[in-house]
């Protein structure tokens, strides 16, 4: 009897939830605060601070941490959201999609309820705050015994986490759904043929590898540009007009006082730091030092500068140029503008390392403009000259290569016919470091102040900047395999143009007919290796790749989608500031009250 009495009674139960799920019409609990506001408005219509709260607490409720969720702004991702939910939901108006009773009721006694986020955010924001790509939650609407829909748990849910009634939330989940089933029916338009697949497939699992020769204009400016005062005048009387612009927009650094200095600098090493920052400060110190001993044995701060100076002014020998306040760090600015002319400083520590410098001249007014002007026409000048010898040096190489040399062979004759400047020539510099080797030599260490093995001593004199030996100087590098979108070439001003040329080139041994341009010059690039993508490799990643390949496009279909609305019906949007605010964590660390965590449904 008590079995009989069991089963009757369960039915009874199963009977009720049927009706209930079928005629769920959910309209007890608390009301909306009557002072609620605009969150959004868009062509007059408004979009409640309520439904804002609500999808702002859906959204973060995976996300417990204030300080993430702030730092990615989400408070406008919430607004942006619900603004484009506006604009699928007028734009479904027009096309007469809608959602029934039934169906919304489904999604609600399954705990599967709908969020908005920005499109062109829905694939990076969406997995930062573990939502799926459809933007739903599960939330836990059923009884813990008996695993059914249970309506006092889902009230429960719903009035904690959006602080709705269960009325409210069921007209807002309403256009929750039918903005996803928009986003669904714009991605459902979206076809990826095999041919459209396998073609895409090739070109990016096909590589091919490249020689190049880079001429950077580093390597020119150093070495080979001509910077006697006779050239950069020639060139500032062809060029007073591009001069005196510059100037215009200098003038301000130099200007009512400035101070010509060089600067000795020695940085802790990485290698040295491995050991520890004492060690490497030790070790660096130690170097510095040695510097400073040559300098008291009569060197000149500008040779010693060329071959100890870690400061990429090392090859100016230290020269720094007239310098005003604020262009230097401040331990080494405050120690410069306390000295006189001619004063050499002692060491000053800065968190890279160590400084000396030396004060040459304390320049004011018309002496100040004097020397900013030569500077500047000094600047412009190798800046252009060194931009033509590597732009003219590139384009020799490649004539000579696309004439039957090997890239090597021509590169080879390049290099055999270059010479230093005349004018560093004539100065007994035919690199930077020259007169500090020979200076080196005189005290009596025959290699130019190196220790066997190569290593320079702690302070003494490293070997001078040859063409040969110049760490910018043209060679032939080979680049690793990469696809039609890599980078072979690291510091080409386009990134992808290097991939792109060499794409369309047919067999190892082809060049392009012009160069490649890059941060700091031009390079030559001929085709190395060619390998294309197999029918194996196909065959085994067509089914994943075709998948892929479809989510992305889709993506960018309802991406272009809403900004087509946005431009066309929802131009006029104004967002309620004081609500895109990101609370600031109280100072016992406490922000917003965490929302309730239940554990997500399938």
């Amino acid at each position: 009897m008590n079995r009989l009495s069991q089963i009757f009674g369960a039915a009874i139960i199963i009977a009720i939830a049927v009706v209930f799920i079928v005629q769920f019409r959910p309209s007890t609990g608390p009301v909306q605060s009557a002072g609620s506001t605009c969150a959004v408005e868009v062509r007059g219509s408004c979009i409640s601070s309520i439904d804002f709260n609500a999808s702002k607490n859906l959204l973060a409720m995976r996300s417990p941490d204030e300080n993430r969720l702030r730092a990615m702004g989400y408070r406008r991702l919430t607004a942006e959201g619900l603004y484009e939910r506006w604009l699928l939901n007028e734009d479904a108006k027009r096309l007469g999609i809608s959602v029934s009773d039934d169906e919304l009721t489904n999604e609600l006694v399954a705990g599967r309820v709908h969020v908005s986020l920005p499109a062109d955010k829905i694939r990076q924001v969406g997995y930062a705050l573990s939502l799926r790509e459809d933007l739903t939650r599960y939330l836990d609407v059923r009884n813990r015994q008996t695993k059914k829909f249970d309506n006092k748990q889902y009230e429960k849910q719903i009035r904690n986490i959006t602080k709705m009634s269960p009325t409210d939330f069921r007209d807002y989940q309403r256009k929750e759904l039918i903005a996803a089933r928009m986003r669904e029916l714009i991605r459902a338009r979206v076809r990826v043929g095999e041919n459209e697949a396998f073609e895409q497939f090739s070109r990016e699992k096909s590589t091919r590898t490249l020689a190049y020769v880079r001429f950077d204009r580093r390597f020119y400016s150093d070495l080979i540009v001509d910077t006697s005062e006779k050239a950069i005048q020639a060139w500032a009387d062809n060029n007073k007009e591009e001069l005196d612009k510059a100037w215009e927009g200098r003038k301000a650094q130099y200007q009512p006082e400035c101070r010509v200095a060089r600067v000795l600098r020695v940085e802790v090493k990485p290698e040295e730091a491995e050991q520890g920052p004492e060690a490497g400060k030790a070790a660096a110190k130690a170097r510095i030092e040695g510097a400073v001993q040559r300098l008291k044995k009569g060197e000149s701060f500008a040779d010693v500068a060329r071959s100890a100076s870690d400061d990429p002014s090392a090859a100016r020998g230290g020269e720094l140029g007239c310098v005003a306040k604020g262009r230097l760090s401040k331990p080494v600015e405050d120690k410069l503008f306390e000295m006189k002319s001619g004063d050499v400083s002692d060491l000053i520590e800065t968190e890279d390392g160590f400084h000396v410098i030396k004060l040459e001249q304390i320049a004011k007014d018309a002496e100040a403009e004097k020397i900013g002007r030569q500077e500047t026409a000094r600047d412009l000048y190798i800046a252009h000259e060194s931009e033509r010898l590597a732009a003219e040096a590139a384009k020799q190489v490649l004539a000579a290569a696309a004439g039957g040399k090997s890239l090597e062979d021509a590169l080879a004759a390049y290099m055999a016919q270059l010479t230093p400047a005349k004018a560093r020539e004539k100065e007994g510099a035919a690199a930077p470091g020259a007169k500090a080797g020979a200076a080196a030599k005189q005290d009596g260490n025959k290699d130019g102040g190196a220790k066997e093995g190569g290593q320079a001593e702690a302070g003494e004199a490293r070997a001078p900047y040859t063409i040969a030996t110049h760490p910018n100087r043209p060679t032939v590098e080979t680049s690793l395999p990469f696809n039609v979108s890599g980078s072979p070439i690291a510091d080409a001003r386009d990134s992808t143009e290097a991939a792109r040329i060499a794409f369309q080139l047919n067999k190892p041994g082809d060049l392009p007919k012009d160069v490649v341009a890059l941060a700091n010059g031009y390079a030559v690039i001929q085709l190395k290796e060619k390998t294309s993508a197999s029918q194996e490799q196909w065959d085994k990643d067509r089914e994943f790749y075709t998948s892929a390949m479809r989510a992305a496009k889709q993506n960018d279909a309802l991406i272009g989608y809403v900004r087509r609305l946005k431009s066309t019906i929802g131009s006029e949007v104004k967002y309620d500031q004081n609500l895109l605010k990101e609370s600031k964590p109280a100072e016992d660390g406490s922000g917003e009250p965490p929302l309730p965590l239940e554990d997500e449904g399938e």
